[in-house]
């Protein structure tokens, strides 16, 4: 069996969110404070309840709290856990959780409700968990015993977790080893049997044994000088008899200094490094190491029993490229049977994910959404198109409060500078306001724009888009095909917005100073090159594309108006800076430096549409 489902009301941030979840491998991204951790916080609640060792309650402050209401009273908080099955024998095996879907389809169902009990003025939380589609149905402690799941938190101590300690995780890996190399099972009587070796061999050690006699002959000498005659007193010294588990708890992990073919057969000369003479990085990665092939054991010896692996953050401590070898360790984790839940925000593993197995949280205006993009209004073409070209740059629109989506390098360079343009205090600056741009090299815009534009709030993401994409007019006056293809993305929260011809044609016919700047740049690329004026400004603009002509030109030139603008910009604020320091008013009318580049309509447009001013859009 596997969770199906999860949902979680009034927990912390999260309001009311639903979320679908795959057999393996489940991979919630997005920004912070989207929900992530509350997932995974809510699941280890409701997956250590009924267990002996829990680490996480419920406290006060996971209730959620209505900013918009300071009378709000805190509503209840519920867990519901719908778990698929698979085979009918578990069924039997958690016949406590058995219930009928609305399909008439047999799942597994645990529910769970906290709520806050007040009498005289004294505030307890209580809590009613049950299993089954009834309130009241009691869940056996058998049951629970057959839900595991490990955790393995974003600050994780590796070296603290595998040090020689009682319950350290080297120690859990031993105890439930049925097992060894050769195939031989490993029961309690086993146990006990290596154990009792362990011990008769000190024993059986005439060093150790002349050892231990000589402190006690030490200890007895003194202490019948200090007792009366006839009631003296000796004391026995022998090795307490060693348990397994305490023999194992006591293992620890060293790293080999020496490859094994330098040391050829003298393996004396071995040195070994301590963990914590070793990275962090690779320290999490033997840490998980180890817990894995705890899971494993189990999942083999126990095959009845849920397991679930939670992970926040795998990338902590590492490169990319390790991010990348460790994340494919991860994917292939689905055959071994456990449920894997990991949270990120790492664009480097969003990048490399199987799309399906992707769940992206985002937090607009407080309310937190979720958006499986198995469960999205992407086709099979649009996914394999992604899972292509979704490098660790374009998969960080997963993690934006807006993206806008353009043709190539050149309005990539430009938009963020034009964006400051459109108000000297910052209000469109696309960085404060968390937008992305993405370049899609091209004009495959219906992939990206399947992510923004359904009209079902449950199979889009819920930042707004755009997209800025020339209109390439035939003669006719007419639109390009490609350029109406991709004006029919418009609904759902994104936009399109067309030049009325190309980008660079716009910015040369929106004004004179836009005209004057292009113009003295394309003079400093090519200064032996004259363009002709015509008769009107449209002819002018024609000529200046003949002359533009190739996308290398382009490119260039977007890189120096971006160069120029930003100059100007920071003239124009330090030129502020000094009047606004001026003793005296009438200092003012030497006036700022001023910026003489208007930015084209349709531009403005796109910008303000993803950064919420709807003003003119």
């Amino acid at each position: 069996m596997y969770l199906k489902y999860l949902l979680i009301k009034n927990f912390r941030a999260i309001k009311e969110l639903k979320l679908e979840f795959n057999k393996g491998l489940n991979i919630l991204v997005g920004e912070n404070n989207a929900g992530k951790s509350a997932i995974i916080d809510a699941l280890r609640i409701c997956l250590s309840y009924g267990k002996q060792a829990r680490d996480i309650y419920v406290r006060k402050s996971d209730f959620y709290i209505d900013r918009s209401n300071p009378d709000f009273l805190l509503p209840d908080i519920e867990f519901h856990l719908n778990f698929k099955v698979e085979k009918d024998e578990e069924t039997g095996w958690f016949n406590d959780l058995h219930a009928l879907n609305d399909n008439g389809q047999s799942e597994l169902q645990i529910h769970y409700r906290y709520y806050i009990d007040r009498q005289k003025n004294i505030e307890k939380i209580k809590y009613r968990v049950w299993g089954g589609h009834n309130e009241g149905q009691q869940i056996e402690p058998d049951v629970w015993d057959l839900l595991l799941h490990v955790y393995l938190g974003a600050l994780r101590d590796a070296e603290q977790y595998l040090r020689p300690s009682r319950g350290n995780r080297i120690g859990q890996l031993y105890m439930n080893l049925n097992e060894d190399r050769n195939k031989n099972r490993i029961d309690e009587d086993k146990r006990k049997e290596l154990a009792r070796k362990v011990t008769d061999a000190l024993k059986n050690n005439q060093e150790w044994t002349d050892l231990i006699n000589t402190g006690k002959e030490k200890v007895n000498e003194h202490l019948k000088q200090t007792t009366f005659h006839g009631k003296g007193q000796e004391v026995e010294i022998d090795f307490l008899p060693y348990e397994f588990r305490g023999i194992v708890d006591n293992l620890r992990m060293q790293i080999p200094v020496f490859n094994q073919e330098n040391l050829q057969t003298d393996s004396s000369k071995q040195e070994y490094f301590e963990l914590y003479q070793n990275g962090l990085g690779y320290n999490n990665l033997i840490y998980t190491a180890t817990v894995l092939g705890d899971l494993k054991n189990r999942q083999q010896v126990e095959p009845e029993t849920y397991i679930a692996l939670l992970i926040e953050e795998p990338e902590a401590h590492l490169h990319p490229q390790l991010q990348n070898v460790f994340f494919k360790y991860l994917n292939e984790l689905d055959k071994i049977g456990f449920q894997l839940f990991i949270t990120s925000h790492s664009p480097t593993i969003t990048a490399k994910a199987d799309l399906n197995a992707l769940t992206v949280l985002q937090n607009q205006k407080n309310n937190i959404s979720a958006l499986s993009i198995k469960n999205s209004d992407l086709k099979d073409e649009n996914k394999a198109f992604l899972a292509k070209f979704l490098d660790v740059t374009k998969s960080q629109l997963f993690f934006a409060n807006g993206v806008i989506f353009v043709e190539g390098i050149s309005e990539a360079l430009l938009l963020p500078v034009f964006a400051k343009l459109m108000d000297k205090d910052g209000k469109y600056d696309l960085d404060k306001n968390g937008i992305e741009i993405v370049n899609v090299n091209g004009v495959a815009f219906e992939h990206f724009g399947k992510l923004f534009n359904s009209t079902d709030e449950g199979k889009r993401l819920h930042a707004r888009a755009a997209i800025i994409t020339d209109s390439d007019p035939k003669s006719t006056g007419e639109i390009s095909e490609r350029a109406v293809k991709a004006a029919a993305l418009e609904q759902g929260l994104l936009k399109v917005r067309l030049a009325k011809v190309t980008f660079e044609h716009d910015l040369f016919l929106e004004d004179k100073a836009n005209r004057d700047l292009l113009l003295d740049i394309y003079q400093e690329m090519h200064q032996r090159t004259v363009i002709e004026k015509g008769s009107s400004d449209i002819q002018h603009a024609r000529e200046f594309m003949k002359k533009l002509g190739t996308n290398k030109d382009k490119s260039e030139l977007a890189y120096r108006l971006a160069v120029k603008l930003e100059a100007e910009l920071f003239a124009y604020r330090h030129s502020e800076k000094e009047l606004a320091n001026k003793a005296h008013p009438n200092d003012a009318n030497q006036g700022a430096t001023k910026i003489n580049f208007k930015v084209p309509e349709y531009i403005a447009q796109a910008i303000k549409w993803v950064v919420q001013d709807d003003a003119d859009v």
